[in-house]
């Protein structure tokens, strides 16, 4: 396999023959030659690859080269579509190797026949009439059901959760129409397949249903590799959990009603239970309040007796509706469902009854009209560990920020690998020359109140010199939206967060040319934008978590019995991770060149400073404007 790797990779070599502009990186050959022998023995390997590395062909090619069945997990469903579609199509047309592809999402990506039928004949949808009967259409033109290959449907849709299922409303074999199921035969060609594209939220949902012993979605593999591996923790977390939302308890009241209906019409106890069940939901949902928050379970309880009133009153509505399902879910499949469904919730939704120490995290996310309740495990690595060791495999985990001043033990710790095989490749791009980093000098910390008001100064600096052509990142909506004000008076178009789609925002940016482009969260990776367009980041302050997050306060309380420092052991290295992924905006060629302005005071002023700086490309620095003007002015 090396031999292969190295003629694909080499000067003059299979890719710089079939790729215009192809040109040939050491680093990614020797990436691809480390995930090579990670395949071929069976290793577990983490690796580090620095933007522009070009990672993907070095994961790919020894992939495909190995003979084995591979899966490879991506970060989002959008890299997913465009591995499949574009890289594999790509590099096995360069190699000419005769293998299957296969291309495996989560069931709510797919259009169900069953559900769409349902949405269809369902009272009070004439609004959507029209798009229903576009589905109906579509669907006898579609291959795959991939509701990504149709713009009908926007994913927030309200009809999106109505034409898919889910796994508590899947009839499976005895769905009248499974025989034409999308969902179905994408499993059939993963099972076929070579290579399997799937995204970490399948991989985690796969792994829960392992470790709580209900069998498996995905079929056994001889290696896996782990795109954007450093979302894994975090995605892991909400999957190896359980949670109970309104929505959910609204469906099951619906569904029994209609399968009631359809199979056993002389039961109409389910019926009253269930419409019950939906009063004391809305009783226990007015109970919660109005105000969106993410808080501790616990507090919550101990600040309102009728809250605890209100849950002991949904679960016994909870447990009255599944004595009628009892008795009806020989009636069909339907049915039967209906009363497993019951059974899950009661189980899940006792959890926040009952005032016992688990390992899990109690927490409520509320919003204005519904509500989830989420019980998420404090740490994830046992799981892994078990996994790992149930599927002895080849592992490869990759992505550009996995490292927290040159080590791993982050990383490693979280997902509780031990001895792994570890490589880290530096970007091939020349930050020397292609860039700076500018660090002005603000004179108040962040906690002061103003604080933005220094930082929109500072923008508006920059944003003279770098004529628009800036992104410019924040820790909060609060901090966007002031900055936002303050540059609404510029000559360049102000483009903020929320304004618009993502994807809509980001084309506006790169038509422009010129454009400010305001963002938070989401926006500080994935996004690619190459060219003049973005020639400057500017990121606000060091992207520390916010300490109200109730799963992090209780790993923060969690280390802190246990003597340990958790802002050096939890919150600085995941803060590292964070602004390695904003700064990865900046240089996506080996043509693109730009300023990255940290406005942060505590990155020079703060012995733990010295960890970030570390982590930094090794980027020119400068705290003088002047060096910003010159540094633009040299590229006209």
């Amino acid at each position: 396999m090396i031999e292969r790797i190295d003629e694909l990779f080499a000067d003059n070599g299979l890719l710089s023959k079939h790729i215009s502009g192809y040109t040939s990186r050491t680093q990614q050959l020797e990436m691809a030659r480390q995930v090579g022998e990670a395949l071929t023995h069976g290793d577990i390997l983490i690796a580090e690859a620095g933007t522009g590395t070009g990672k993907t062909f070095a994961y790919l090619a020894p992939a495909m080269l190995s003979g084995q069945k591979v899966f490879i997990s991506t970060g989002t469903k959008n890299l997913q579509d465009q591995l499949f579609n574009k890289d594999l199509p790509k590099l096995r047309e360069v190699l000419s190797v005769p293998l299957k592809t296969a291309l495996l999402k989560g069931r709510s990506n797919y259009l169900c026949h069953h559900r769409l039928e349902l949405a269809e004949s369902e009272p009070g949808q004439q609004y959507h009439q029209h798009t229903l009967q576009t589905l109906r259409e579509w669907s006898g033109k579609t291959t795959t059901g991939d509701l990504s290959e149709t713009d009908l449907l926007e994913e927030n849709s309200p009809l999106w959760p109505k034409v898919t299922s889910t796994v508590d409303n899947c009839l499976g074999q005895q769905c009248p129409q499974y025989d034409e199921c999308f969902i179905v035969e994408a499993r059939r060609k993963a099972q076929e397949a070579d290579i399997v594209v799937v995204n970490h939220h399948l991989l985690m949902s796969d792994m829960a249903l392992k470790s709580s012993g209900q069998g498996e979605v995905l079929p056994d593999a001889d290696a896996y590799i782990i795109d954007e591996a450093h979302q894994l923790p975090a995605i892991a977390s909400q999957f190896l959990g359980h949670r109970v939302s309104s929505h959910q308890i609204q469906e099951l009241s619906r569904d029994s009603i209609r399968e009631m209906e359809a199979e056993a019409t002389d039961m109409n106890d389910i019926r009253t239970a269930a419409e019950q069940l939906d009063n004391r939901l809305h009783q226990f949902n007015l109970s919660l309040g109005e105000h969106e928050q993410r808080v501790p379970w616990q507090p919550v309880l101990e600040k309102s007796q009728d809250i605890i009133e209100k849950l002991d009153i949904l679960l016994e509505s909870l447990e009255k509706l599944e004595i009628q399902l009892d008795a009806a879910s020989e009636r069909g499949r339907g049915l039967e469902q209906c009363h497993q469904r019951c059974q899950d919730l009661i189980e899940h939704l006792s959890i926040f009854q009952q005032n016992e120490q688990t390992d899990l995290v109690l927490w409520l996310d509320n919003r204005s009209s519904s509500f989830i309740l989420h019980a998420t495990p404090q740490e994830v690595s046992q799981y892994f560990q078990a996994w790992i060791k149930d599927k002895p495999q080849a592992w490869v985990f990759t992505s550009a920020t996995l490292t927290v001043a040159g080590k791993f033990n982050n990383f490693t710790h979280q997902l509780g690998l031990e001895d792994p095989v570890t490589a880290s490749w530096q970007s091939p791009f020349d930050y020397g020359k292609q860039s700076l980093l500018y660090m002005p000098t603000i004179p108040v910390e962040p906690s002061n109140p103003n604080y933005n008001s220094h930082v929109a100064e500072v923008a508006k600096s920059v944003i003279e010199h770098s004529q628009g052509r800036i992104f410019l990142l924040f820790t909060s909506y609060k901090a966007m939206h002031e900055v936002a004000e303050a540059l609404k008076e510029s000559d360049y178009p102000v483009l903020v967060q929320g304004s618009g789609a993502k994807t809509q925002l980001l084309e506006e940016f790169r038509s422009h040319g010129n454009a400010i482009l305001l963002g938070t969260n989401s926006f500080w990776e994935g996004v690619d934008v190459r060219g003049e367009a973005l020639s400057c980041v500017l990121i606000d302050k060091i992207p520390f978590a916010s300490p109200g997050d109730p799963v992090l306060e209780a790993r923060i309380n969690d280390l802190k019995e246990r003597g340990g420092n958790p802002f050096r052991t939890i919150q600085i290295p995941a803060a590292v991770i964070q602004l390695k992924q904003g700064i990865g905006r900046l240089i996506r060629d080996t043509h693109d060149s730009g300023v990255l302005v940290l406005c942060d005071p505590r990155f020079l002023s703060k012995p733990y400073g010295k960890v970030f700086m570390r982590s930094l490309p090794p980027m020119p620095i400068s705290q003088n404007i002047e060096d910003v003007e010159t540094f633009f002015a040299s590229r006209v």
